[in-house]
Formats: C-alpha cells, structure tokens, sequence
C-alpha cells in the first residue's frame, strides 16, 4: 500500500525537509563559522539540528522497529487518520511541484551530516532544511537531473531553483552553496539563508530572544539531535491544539520556550529537557513552595524497587495523597459507586437480564459519597501534612496460576511523624463501612519483621506500617517487605518534584495479556461489528511488541522558579 511506505508524522516532515534539499552545486561558497540555527530567519515555531543527520536516518532504516512498526495494527490506523491524510496530501502536493517523489531513496540522499530544520508554519508545513553534504555526491540525485524543471533565481550572488504547483500552491526551492544543501518551501527563506551564507547581515533565529533563553539553559554539549520549540506559539496553533494527544493544552501555554538534546550513548538513549516557564505573580513563595515539596520527592527515592514493574514517586498535597492511597489500595475493594451507576438493565430485544457481575451493584442503598469518604483517614494526612508519595505496582500471577493480579504498594512522605495507633483506628473505622459489620475481620495483627509491621485479620490483604514521616500501605506483604528493607538516606537531590519508570521488559508479556482480557470482556457480538483492529489487545499492544528492545524507561523531573528540567532514560537490548 502506498501510504504504508511514509514515515510515522515527526519523522515524516524531518524527512521531507532532508529529502529536498538535493540541489545546485555552481556556486562555492565557504563554510560557515557560525551555528546552523544563523542560517535560519526568524519566526520559526520549532527547530531542529542533527550532528550527523545521515547516520541517524540509516540506523533507522535499518532498526527492526521501522520494520515492525510498518506491520503493525497501529502503522494501519495511523494511516486512516485525519492527520495522515493532511501530511499525504502535503506529500503529493510537494511531489508535483518538485517533479519527483520524496520516497526513501529521495530522502537518503539529501541527509548530510551537520543538518538544521526550521519549521515556521504548522498548517502549511513551510520550512527551510540546511544540511553539510558534499556536493560530489549530490551529482546523482534524482533532484538534481531534474533542475531543467525549475526556474533560476539568485542570492547574493547564488544561484538557487525555485517551482510552483499552480493548483495548490506549493512552492519548492532548493540550492548547493559550498558543500550545503539548501531546501525551502518558501523563496524568502532560501534566499535569506543563503545570504547568511555569503556573510551579509540580517536577523535570525538565534538572535530572538526565547531561542536565546532556550539554549542558554540547555547543556553546554549538544545532543545527536537537539530541538528547540517556540512554545508560547506553537500552543496557541490550531493544528497542535487539535492534534496534540495530551489534550494538555492549558497547561502548555504556561511554558515559553523548551530545548530538548537526545543522546545515543550505546544501550541507553538519554533525553535532556529544559522547559520554560512564563513569570508568574508570587513567583517567589511558588518556588518555595516546590523547593520545599522536592525534598520529600527526593527521601522516597530509596524505597523505589527496581525489579517492581512500575513506580512513580511525586509531590502532593493531603487530599491528593488521600485519592492515590483511595485510588491505588482501596478502590479495586471499597468499589464506590458513581453517579453513574444504576440497576441492572433489561434488554427486551434479546431477552438479557444483565451480567452476572451486576450481582455485587448495591440498588437498594444509596451510592456512598465520595465527599465523606475516608474522612478519618483524611484526618491524618492533614495532621501529618502530606507532602509526597511513592507508589509500587507490578503483575503477578495469582495463586492458582491463571489469573494475574496488580498489587499496588504506597509509602507516604509527611512533614511530620504519622501516629501509628490513630492511622490504624481512622482506616479501620473508614474501612468499616464498606467491607465489614461491626468491624469483623478488620482488626490489626503485629508482624515482628523487619522493624514491624501491622496486618489486616480478615480475608482483606493489606498491610500498614509506620516510620516516622513515613507510612506504608499495601495489597501484598512482599512489596511491603522490600520497602521496610530499603535504607533511607540523604539524597544530594534536592530539587526533585518528580520520578517515574516502567520496566517494559518485565511487564510486556503480562500486558498484552491483560489488554486481551480488557477486549475480550468489551468485545461486541454485533454481526455489523467494525473490522477495525481492537484497540487495547491489538492497536497498544502492536505498540509494546514493536518496541520489544526497550527494556525500561525513566524520567525525573527537577525545577525551581522558571525552569524544568527532565531527563529521560531509556535502555534497550543489544
């Protein structure tokens, strides 16, 4: 299928940008002493550079994961996307006006080394793409035998082609000055760069002042690649604001700039991330504030397992602490039901009267109210001042082997010791009403483990233990026992708000699994049911398989008055 041989959307406009800058090698112009983002006018939304841009573009060509991607369920949906279909028309458009596709072969000889990509249009996808290639070998590109095609123009002195699609207006412009190739779907933008090129003045990216702010924060060292986004412009553009999958927009807008540097260090992928933040009002005691809160994030560090499937570690306050807690250990249980739910129905046409799981909806009491749950327990988070929490989960085989259960685990951080008889007497007295009459099978029994710890006497499995400002509470004794194992210690980062990893080598497996039971149970009988592929089992998990290298993925996030600062580990299989 045609569409099938596109690259996946980031990829496919950097490689656009690449493909076409295939052209001209009469003028000789020297090599820059300045950066490549000087190439570039002002005005672009989002900029990218590559410290070899060829040898990024063959490792991918060559990956299995293009491979598997290519013949996944998602590369299928993703090619039936609106999105997909506006980047193909783009495709087709540049296509006519260039005279030739920009398929792989297209691209692969337009990659240089050093290369640099400014987009200053979403919609329209205008952008300019400088890349070091020596022009010897630019002789046999399918680009250049076609040049009769476009007409001549020049600038300061060099010669550049330029073509226009009457009926769709797509304007391509390509240019060798030296041994630089040059393409731009706008003439202004070719001729202002190749002005830069011939050392005559004019305003660029790197003189604008959230460029400037952007890389002053970024390291010192460039990554393989380094982009370098407009943010205060890019979230206010109505393309990202539809096409963005976060849906995070409000909190986008809070940011003016952002620099990210990948680096390709062997097994790892390292990310390095610096966000912007616009100034605020009270920015003083915010940054406090956080400052303060990290410190927590940071003292929970050594609780976090690595051989446990997931955790993440983040600043909160008492009520959010009180929801995870709520959410994670007592939710699957103290099943609360919402204003949705309702008696079970009956469907007259097929003669249904409901699942057998309706048996455990409760339609002759009232739904419990979320406002007044765990009000004790609340109680003393507020007392303790919750200030950050760890959460712990993994798969696990049940005990007859068949099923799979998510354990969760949570240890909480306070600005004060927790009182260890009032938390028991507050979540024995929460947990009463939901699970027990007269609070049978709730009472607590002391473990002498590990420093201590205190179990539930029922059938309920839970687990609670207090150190100092620390409380720990979870579904299994085990992932209880590896925190009580862990020593705290005093950690040199201070400044942390936040840390998560996934080991999706250990999790995979069990995830596609679970995914397939999620479809099963949802699945329509419906004989005018879509063909489509299902989303959970086959659409994420083709996802999870295509990436089957990656062992585990982590980030932390630190931040003070205006800046965040991410780093984003990855580590995969030879």
């Amino acid at each position: 299928m045609k569409t099938r041989r596109l690259l996946p959307a980031c990829l496919l406009i950097f490689s656009f940008a690449g493909a076409w800058s295939l052209y001209h090698r009469n003028a000789r112009v020297p090599s820059p002493p300045h950066p490549l983002a000087q190439l570039a006018p002002e005005g672009a939304l989002l900029y990218l550079e590559a410290k070899d841009f060829s040898g990024l573009l063959s490792d991918w060509n060559g990956s299995p994961e293009k491979a598997k991607w290519l013949e996944s369920e998602n590369s299928d949906v993703f090619s039936e996307s609106r999105m997909f279909l506006r980047l193909q028309r783009f495709y087709e458009n540049f296509a006519v006006a260039a005279g030739v596709p920009p398929d792989t072969r297209f691209v692969s000889d337009a990659a240089g080394r050093e290369s640099m990509f400014a987009l200053y249009d979403i919609g329209k996808i205008e952008f300019l793409y400088v890349t070091h290639l020596p022009s010897a070998g630019f002789l046999n590109s399918v680009l250049w035998k076609s040049r009769n095609k476009f007409q001549p123009r020049s600038a300061a002195g060099t010669p550049f082609f330029t073509r226009k699609d009457a009926d769709s207006g797509q304007v391509v412009a390509f240019a060798i000055a030296g041994d630089y190739l040059l393409l731009a779907t706008r003439e202004d933008l070719m001729a202002h760069a190749l002005e830069t090129l011939s050392g005559q003045p004019g305003r660029s990216l790197q003189q604008e002042a959230w460029f400037t702010k952007a890389v002053s924060e970024a390291p010192a060292t460039s990554g393989d690649l380094r982009m370098v986004l407009n943010m205060a412009r890019i979230a206010v553009a109505p393309q990202f604001r539809t096409y963005w999958i976060q849906q995070n927009i409000t909190e986008m807008k809070g940011y003016t700039a952002a620099v990210c540097d990948l680096y390709r260090e062997g097994r790892v992928y390292r990310e390095e991330r610096v966000l912007l933040r616009k100034d605020r009002e009270g920015g003083n005691d915010d940054a406090h504030g956080r400052i303060e809160s990290s410190s927590s994030v940071a003292s929970l560090l050594p609780f976090a397992s690595s051989d446990a499937g997931f955790y993440q570690i983040r600043k909160s306050n008492p009520q959010e602490a009180l929801d995870i807690v709520e959410q994670k250990i007592f939710s699957p249980h103290v099943a609360a039901a919402g204003p949705q739910s309702r008696a079970p129905q009956v469907f007259l046409t097929s003669g249904e009267i409901g699942l057998e799981s309706d048996l455990d909806t409760r339609i002759d009491v009232a739904p419990p109210s979320k406002q007044n749950s765990f009000s004790r327990l609340r109680h003393q988070f507020d007392q303790a001042n919750a200030e950050a929490l760890l959460i712990v989960q993994g798969t696990r085989d049940n005990e007859d082997g068949v099923l799979l259960t998510i354990p969760s685990a949570v240890v909480v951080a306070a600005a004060h010791d927790w009182d260890a008889q009032s938390v028991q007497s507050a979540l024995q007295a929460d947990l009463a009403a939901g699970v027990s009459v007269a609070t049978l099978g709730l009472d607590w029994q002391r473990v002498d483990q590990d420093g201590g710890y205190f179990e539930l006497n029922g059938v309920r499995p839970l687990q609670l233990a207090v150190r100092g400002k620390f409380l720990y509470i979870s579904m299994e004794r085990q992932l209880l026992l590896s925190m009580l194992q862990a020593n705290p210690s005093e950690s040199q980062l201070k400044d942390l708000t936040y840390v998560a990893s996934f080991n999706h080598a250990r999790e995979r497996e069990n995830f596609a699994d679970l995914m397939g039971d999620i479809d099963h149970s949802a699945q329509s009988t419906s004989a005018y049911e879509s063909s489509k592929p299902r989303f959970f089992s086959e659409n994420i998990a083709s996802l999870s398989y295509t990436l089957e290298r990656l062992e585990s993925e982590k980030i932390v996030i630190r931040e003070d008055k205006n800046r965040v600062f991410q780093t984003v580990t990855y580590q995969w299989t030879d």
